[in-house]
């Protein structure tokens, strides 16, 4: 189910059209305050809301928006919703593709900070990173703070021979032309929860395609609220995957 979008938001200069992708499951708490930054600044030419299944509110936000959204009967993984969003690109023509959480976290005002370099022509792939000077994460959890230097990075840099300063974050964006790849395999079942946008970053460095980290900011709920929908285990193995596999030459 979608609704039209009330008005084109892009304004610069560039040829290159993008598509900016929310996934949203049950986020009724942060989606208020997301909607209305979106409305007061979205860089991307076209964006779209993919309703995960939402039951707690969410799903009449989302409708009542005035953004255009495709909406699930239940919640299928961010993975599936992410490669929906990735198929509207393909199929509106669209040169780049961005995606945003839906959980507040991630600011849609730096968003021309991911589109930029590659209106620029300067990279094919381009991720926000806390950790960069510029970038910010105010009350992100310890263990995450020395989880993702200490493991993932570092675990990215082993396989893959590149140092990563953010290898987690999921505020990113990339040409289609990565999707129209042969060798991007990325609409198999196995990446419809979190090994999606990581099996794209893998396989934009495997394959040599121009990848670039920017600053941006991850802000964290300081109030005591769960900050993440990762099942513990299960869910990191889900963040590991598609590097483990991507960077040893299996996937």
């Amino acid at each position: 189910q979608r609704r039209p979008l009330t008005r084109s938001h892009y304004t610069g200069g560039s040829k290159l059209k993008s598509l900016c992708v929310m996934p949203d499951y049950n986020q009724a708490r942060e989606l208020p305050e997301l909607l209305d930054k979106c409305r007061e600044c979205m860089p991307a030419d076209l964006f779209i809301i993919v309703d995960n299944g939402s039951s707690d509110g969410s799903e009449t936000l989302i409708e009542e928006s005035g953004f255009e959204f495709i909406r699930l009967s239940r919640n299928y993984g961010v993975g599936y919703a992410l490669m929906l969003g990735a198929e509207q690109a393909l199929e509106r023509g669209c040169d780049i593709v961005v995606y945003i959480a839906g959980n507040g976290k991630m600011l849609p005002a730096e968003m021309d900070r991911l589109i930029d370099p590659i209106r620029r022509n300067e990279a094919d792939h381009v991720v926000g990173s806390r950790f960069l000077p510029g970038g910010q994460s105010p009350n992100l959890p310890e263990f995450r703070k020395k989880a993702i230097p200490l493991v993932v990075n570092n675990l990215v840099r082993i396989l893959f021979g590149t140092k990563v300063t953010d290898a987690t974050n999921g505020y990113r964006a990339y040409r289609t032309t990565l999707l129209q790849d042969e060798r991007v395999h990325w609409q198999a079942k196995w990446l419809y929860h979190y090994q999606f946008e990581y099996y794209i970053y893998a396989k934009a460095l495997k394959l040599g395609y121009r990848s670039k980290e920017v600053a941006t900011s991850m802000i964290y709920p300081g109030d005591g609220r769960k900050y993440s929908k990762i099942k513990p285990i299960i869910g990191w193995w889900e963040l590991l995957e598609a590097w483990v596999l991507v960077g040893l030459g299996l996937k």
